[in-house]
């Protein structure tokens, strides 16, 4: 199994960069494209790396933000038949509201909705066999005060991201965990796919989001608690970036020594 990160925050010197995050992945024979950023950038990325996106089997949105389907429309050029698996609900409106900032739209583009290739999903569904996407991660254990910025349809109530979906890997018996933002929780995320399998995953890979938006600040109380959750899984590798922020990355590291690494825009993973 082998995982690229095409897009991210962060990227090695002669990759794009921007705030979004996108993944390739080589798994179970198919190829499969996780996230596509906040822009086509993860296309010229791809193709700094070889990879060729008109050859995807299939692709999946983890959520409705922009930062991981702004460039839907540019996949859905670039390649002609692969199918978009979407959760329900994920081209609603969706809205930022930061302090002293003006209310910002963050959704996707609307004229995107109801496409013939577009497949939006239920807690659960199953492209092929050895990918299944899993949400319904109700628990509330380790939230993340970052999310009391980010608003539903109506622009006031807080966003439930019940449009939030991950993806489980299982190649030959090696599990690996694919999330876009985590919004619903890294911790709680985990604890939905135990509901299915109690067997740790080999790897995690995705934003945990712990960035406090517009601050350098570290929710020190919240990181450590992550941190020692995620250790006490044994064997499970980590691999994050994006939403999961630099500040927040390095306390984590901090306390998960090599169990914890930053995937950069152009790195690759082989599981």
């Amino acid at each position: 199994m082998k995982i690229s990160c095409l897009i991210d925050n962060c990227a090695l010197e002669g990759f794009e960069s921007e705030h979004g995050l996108s993944f390739y992945i080589e798994a179970c024979g198919k190829r499969v494209l996780f996230d596509m950023g906040a822009s086509g950038a993860f296309i010229q990325n791809a193709r700094a790396l070889g990879i060729d996106l008109a050859g995807v089997d299939f692709a999946v949105l983890s959520h409705g933000h922009y930062d991981h389907g702004g460039g839907l429309a540019d996949f859905l050029e670039l390649n002609p038949s692969a199918k978009v698996y979407i959760r329900r609900g994920a081209f609603e409106k969706h809205y930022s509201h930061k302090p002293g900032m003006p209310l910002e739209y963050i959704g996707l583009d609307p004229a995107l909705e109801g496409g013939g290739r577009i497949v939006e999903t239920g807690e659960s569904a199953s492209p092929c066999e050895g990918f299944t996407l899993v949400s319904g991660a109700d628990g509330n254990e380790l939230r993340s005060s970052a999310n009391d910025v980010l608003l539903g349809p109506d622009a006031k109530t807080p966003d439930s991201f019940a449009h939030e979906q991950n993806l489980l890997i299982n190649e030959g018996g090696r599990r690996v965990l694919i999330a876009g933002c985590a919004h619903r929780g890294i911790v709680n995320i985990i604890n939905r796919v135990f509901n299915m399998d109690p067997v740790p995953p080999r790897a995690v890979f995705g934003g945990f989001h712990l960035a406090i938006p517009g601050a350098q600040d570290v929710n020190e109380p919240l990181v450590d608690a992550t941190a020692e959750f995620l250790l006490s899984l044994p064997g499970t590798e980590y691999f994050t970036g994006h939403c999961t922020g630099l500040p927040s990355y390095e306390r984590l590291k901090s306390a998960m020594g090599s169990r914890l690494r930053y995937i950069h825009a152009g790195e690759s993973v082989e599981i």
